[in-house]
């Protein structure tokens, strides 16, 4: 009967920490105002596996050749595929489910007075920092090495930064 209780309530810990993982966003442009992605009604969204996140900013060139000066207050409209959008003012933390392998491409397209700029990033599949998945992972998953060549690692898009003109 101990046993059974110890095993009950493991699965409750584990099942909660799980629980407590999928709420927290991954990826980048932390401190930025958060804007969700919304998934579109008239579109079947895959299920995710967390929550990933990526800064989108404006910029103009600037007066040194080599030099861009960040717009703020651009109205961008983001498209993610079929699955997901958003209207969002920049600088902006985007974030949206992590699709795995049917992760979309982001599309924005952005304004501001008479400038425009569109600019199109698709997801990537980076090895882990360490370049090697941890060990609960190395097991599970036979070593990972299929990480980034079948795209079920960790996903993550690349920062969207638009050029305005």
């Amino acid at each position: 009967m101990g046993m059974m209780r110890f095993t009950a309530v493991a699965a409750v810990v584990v099942l909660a920490g799980c629980a407590e993982m999928d709420d927290r966003v991954r990826g980048s442009g932390s401190g930025l105002p958060e804007v969700a992605m919304s998934a579109r009604t008239d579109q079947v969204v895959p299920p995710g596996r967390w929550r990933t996140g990526l800064a989108l900013r404006t910029f103009v060139p600037g007066t040194e050749a080599d030099s861009w000066q960040e717009v703020t207050g651009a109205q961008c409209r983001v498209t993610g595929g079929d699955f997901f959008t958003a209207n969002v003012v920049t600088p902006v933390r985007l974030v949206l489910p992590d699709l795995g392998p049917d992760a979309p491409a982001l599309t924005a397209v952005c304004t501001s007075g008479t400038m425009t700029g569109r600019e199109t990033v698709a997801p990537a599949y980076p090895w882990p920092d360490e370049g090697r998945p941890d060990t609960a992972r190395r097991i599970a998953w036979g070593g990972g090495w299929w990480w980034g060549m079948e795209e079920t690692g960790p996903m993550a898009y690349p920062d969207l930064a638009v050029s305005l003109r």
